[in-house]
């Protein structure tokens, strides 16, 4: 019996042995593999992007459906009428605090054409001299 298991402890380390030297010889081939011209080569490729399918090489994409806008800038389809990063013209950005609408930065804090959001314009004011209503803190003022 103790032969038995001197033979089973022996076929175990030689399995175990053959294993490691199965993973490292693995690892070498690998190594081997970058440090090859071709390989590297091979890897240069990998990390070259390819020509993308941007509107800086054809603008129609930004009619596309699901496109975020009709404009090109910087590459990217945008909506120059609310895009706040390119609000009118490409990268002419809004200032903190504005919004860009229908291609102007404004405050809708205050904006008596846009307050509180784009396109609601404050009620005109007889009782004086201005064509609209004033606008405060996002609200038409109606008194």
């Amino acid at each position: 019996m103790d032969t038995k298991v001197e033979r089973m402890l022996f076929m175990t380390s030689a399995f175990l042995l053959i294993l490691v030297l199965a993973v490292n010889a693995e690892d070498h081939l690998d190594a081997n593999a970058v440090s090859s011209p071709a390989s590297l080569r091979g890897r240069f490729l990998l990390n070259v992007s390819p020509v993308k399918n941007t509107c800086k090489y054809n603008k129609a994409i930004c009619s596309e459906p699901g496109s975020a806008g009709p404009d090109c800038c910087d590459e990217v389809c945008v909506d120059k009428s609310i895009d706040s990063n390119h609000c009118g013209s490409c990268s002419h950005d809004c200032d903190f605090g504005e919004t860009c609408c229908d291609g102007d930065c404004v405050d809708l804090q205050k904006d008596e054409d846009n307050c509180g959001r784009c396109g609601l314009a404050c009620p005109k004011r007889i009782s004086t001299n201005n064509l609209h209503g004033r606008c405060e803190n996002g609200l038409c003022d109606y008194n």
